[in-house]
C-alpha cells in the first residue's frame, strides 16, 4: 500500500515530532513536480535553494525522466561541524518515529561523465536522528574514493565501497533497523550486490524518535557547481 500524502504543511508540523509510520513512499519522478511526501526546499534551516532541485530528461534510469539536484556555491550555507563552511541541495523524505522498526531505502544515481572530481567533502546519501548534528550513516563522494560511514554513541565506521563510474547509474540500497542497542542493524547493497552488514547501534539514547533519508549533495563551500541526477527512489518501512 503506498504512502497516502498530506499537505506539506501538515507534513512539517508532524515531521518535527516524528510521524506515524507510512507503509512505504515511492517517486519514479516521472510528474511534472516531486511527490508530495518530500518536505518543502525551506523546511526547518532550508535543504535545496530555489531551481536547484527539478525533474530532467537528460537522463533516466528508466521511464522519461529523473530527478536533476544542482548545489552552487553559497546554496544554503550552514556550519559543516568542523569550523569549514558547507552547502547543499538535498530533498528529506520526512521524519517517522522508526526507533525500534526498520526502514529500507533504495535509490538510482548518476554522475556526469564532466562531474568535478575534487578533494573535498561530498555526502550523497544520508539516514539521520532529528536532533543529531552527524549523520547515522552516509555515503560519501570524494576525490573519486567511494565510501560509506556509520556512527553511533561515540563510534565510527568506515567501509571502502566499489567505484562510482561517471555517466553510468548506480543502484544504491540501505536498509536500517534504528535501535540504541546491540539490536541495531545497517546493511548496503551498491549494484545489486551486498557490501555492508553491520550489528550494533544505530540511534543516541535520550534524542527524538524522528529519523529521516536524504539524498542529493552535500559538500564543502567550493567555486564549481555540481550536478547528479537521481531515480526510483523508494522507502518501505516495517516492524
Amino acid at each position: 500500500m503506498k504512502y497516502r500524502f498530506i499537505p506539506c504543511a501538515a507534513l512539517m508540523l508532524v515531521s518535527a515530532f516524528g510521524a506515524e509510520i507510512p507503509r512505504a513512499l515511492h517517486d519514479d519522478f516521472e510528474a511534472a513536480g516531486l511527490a508530495s511526501f518530500w518536505l518543502p526546499g525551506n523546511y526547518g534551516s532550508g535543504l535545496y535553494a530555489p531551481g536547484a532541485v527539478r525533474v530532467s530528461t537528460n537522463f533516466a534510469r528508466s521511464g522519461k525522466q529523473s530527478l536533476e539536484v544542482t548545489v552552487h556555491e553559497g546554496d544554503i550555507a550552514s556550519p559543516g561541524g568542523d569550523g569549514k563552511t558547507t552547502e547543499r541541495a538535498d530533498l528529506d523524505s520526512g521524519h517517522f518515529a522508526l526507533l525500534g522498526q526498520e526502514a529500507v531505502y533504495s535509490f538510482s544515481v548518476l554522475f556526469p561523465k564532466d562531474f568535478p572530481i575534487v578533494d573535498t567533502r561530498l555526502v550523497v546519501g544520508t539516514c539521520k536522528q532529528s536532533d543529531v548534528a552527524r549523520p547515522i550513516l552516509a555515503e560519501r563522494f570524494r576525490k573519486g574514493r567511494h565510501t560509506f560511514t556509520i556512527e553511533a554513541q561515540g563510534k565510527r565506521k568506515e567501509y571502502t565501497l566499489p567505484k562510482l563510474t561517471l555517466g553510468v547509474w548506480h543502484d544504491i540500497k540501505y536498509r536500517v533497523r534504528y535501535a540504541i542497542d546491540a539490536t541495531g542493524q545497517i546493511e548496503a547493497w551498491f549494484d545489486g550486490k551486498k557490501v555492508i552488514a553491520y550489528h550494533g547501534p544505530t540511534a543516541e539514547p535520550g534524542y527524538k524518535n524522528a529519523f529521516y533519508h536524504k539524498l542529493g549533495l552535500y559538500r564543502d563551500r567550493m567555486p564549481q557547481p555540481m550536478t547528479a541526477y537521481f531515480d526510483k527512489f523508494d522507502a518501505t518501512f516495517s516492524e
